[in-house]
């Protein structure tokens, strides 16, 4: 190493030495002790979870007297909403029909066939592929929100055969 570096290398450190000194004394240090203060910053996200309990298959029969009444109310899933924040529980239909899944069955039955409640004996309003709001809330560790489905039955125009419908839930911040 040449002289000239070794010179340059020890007045920088005694610079260094002598910079890292001035915050020391900013810091509030005395004789035996220094004290700084630190501020933290910490975000906290939405955190959201929906989970269903029960059976997420709900089947409607069409016994004779469930299709002479013209439709047939059956418990759906229990929604489980979990949320450190506000919330909105949304259900609608993944397509506007229900799917026909033999060939017999009718091909055009509108979702609208399929009505849903959060009371067994409550309001049912018809599934759309618009989002309707079942539910809100702020919140919490745990809202159980029961659902009831009642198919609808034409008997001019649903044929026998097997109809499906995929409902979809949706939780949303609110």
């Amino acid at each position: 190493m040449s002289a000239l570096r070794v010179r340059r290398f020890a007045v920088l450190s005694l610079l260094g030495t002598l910079v890292w000194a001035a915050p020391a004394t900013a810091q509030g240090c005395g004789a035996t002790a220094c004290r700084a203060t630190n501020v933290v910053h910490a975000t906290v996200g939405t955190i959201m979870r929906l989970t269903l309990n029960g059976s997420t298959t709900v089947v409607a029969s069409s016994s004779s007297a469930v299709y002479a009444a013209g439709r047939d109310a059956v418990a759906g899933p229990t929604a489980i909403v979990k949320s450190n924040g506000r919330w909105k529980l949304q259900i609608s239909a993944a397509e506007p029909t229900w799917d026909a899944a033999d060939a017999a069955a009718r091909t055009d039955k509108p979702a609208s066939d399929l009505q849903w409640s959060t009371l067994p004996s409550g309001q049912y309003t018809s599934v759309a592929t618009t989002p309707s709001d079942v539910a809100e809330g702020g919140a919490t560790a745990g809202t159980p929100l029961p659902l009831h489905y009642r198919a609808q039955f034409d008997q001019t125009s649903d044929a026998p055969g097997t109809y499906t419908l995929v409902v979809k839930l949706t939780l949303v911040g609110a």
